[in-house]
């Protein structure tokens, strides 16, 4: 079935001239909150995704080289879940870059610079290491002044903290700040705003068709594997979408206020931010309107999905 098929059951008319072209770039196997994201991207009708990247989590799995295989091929199982057919999925790279020149190829690396060579400002959604965009914009610097590149990631400002996709690669953000892409950031104490109950997703997930019975019960799976009294970002009864800020920031208004420019910072070896006065500016975003992201993202998945459709 054609994506657009599946908008059509939400039934919105959006302005063309409103339509962004936009890619995701996704570790789609890590947890349980990347399908989330990558359905909210799909059933939102001014994104004219032009496709999916499976993104690796190395760091996290061990090094194995066998999580961007995990990512894409979960990446599959959503799009056939979501009865979606003309979304094209690709193949990231399998591990972290190996200094901040290295230029690793993939199917995902050269979706990025084709896609940045087309007419017009090309947005990446990055919900996981930075390592595809980086191999792009080593590969090919001209496709910089193209890019939009959506970042969820990096510690609070302004001192940072090691931070989960920043750890999949350090050298790869690295390559994003010093390039000169626009980027748009959603720091960890911002995206972990996106925060959710199991209850919620139960009332509002669970009823929608083959697609949300597995949005659901495989993030209520991650909970059981994935929960750490240590760990501050779960009390066992919640979960953060923190990926679908990549969604929120182009949703929202721009009168909000919401973000504020500042220079790129230093990446240090711990990975805390240093202070760079030359660094070019980036937006960097203060909040997330969560009500009315996760509104959107429950109520295009009722509408899509439900099971009165």
């Amino acid at each position: 079935m054609k994506r657009s098929e599946i908008l059509a059951r939400i039934g919105l008319e959006v302005p063309e001239n409103a339509h962004l072209r936009l890619l995701v770039d996704a570790d789609a196997k890590n947890e349980a909150d990347d399908q989330y994201a990558i359905m909210h991207h799909l059933l939102t009708p001014m994104f004219d995704v032009c496709g999916i990247i499976g993104t690796h989590f190395e760091q996290k799995a061990g090094h194995t080289g066998l999580s961007m295989e995990q990512s894409y091929q979960e990446i599959l199982h959503l799009l056939s879940l979501a009865r979606i057919d003309d979304v094209p999925a690709a193949r990231g790279c399998v591990s972290p870059l190996r200094s901040l020149t290295d230029a690793p190829d993939s199917e995902g690396v050269q979706m990025i610079i084709r896609e940045a060579r087309k007419e017009g400002k090309l947005y990446i959604a990055v919900q996981g290491a930075m390592t595809n965009v980086a191999a792009a914009l080593n590969q090919a610097p001209d496709i910089a002044e193209n890019l939009i590149v959506l970042w969820n990631g990096g510690g609070p400002y302004p001192e940072g903290r090691p931070e989960f996709n920043v750890m999949q690669d350090p050298d790869a953000v690295r390559v994003l700040l010093q390039s000169q892409a626009e980027v748009w950031q959603t720091p960890q104490d911002v995206y972990c705003t996106l925060e959710v109950t199991l209850a919620e997703l139960k009332k509002r997930v669970c009823p929608c068709g083959e697609l949300g019975r597995y949005l659901y019960h495989q993030l209520v799976k991650e909970n059981h594997v994935e929960y750490n009294p240590g760990f501050l970002l779960r009390t066992g009864e919640n979960w953060v979408l923190g990926d679908n800020t990549t969604a929120a920031v182009l949703l929202m208004n721009r009168f909000r206020g919401n973000w504020h420019m500042q220079p790129a910072p230093d990446l240090l070896d711990d990975l805390t931010y240093g202070w760079n006065p030359d660094g070019r500016l980036i937006r960097v975003y203060d909040s997330i309107d969560v009500r009315m992201t996760l509104e959107d993202l429950f109520c295009k998945l009722e509408l899509a999905y439900g099971e009165s459709m």
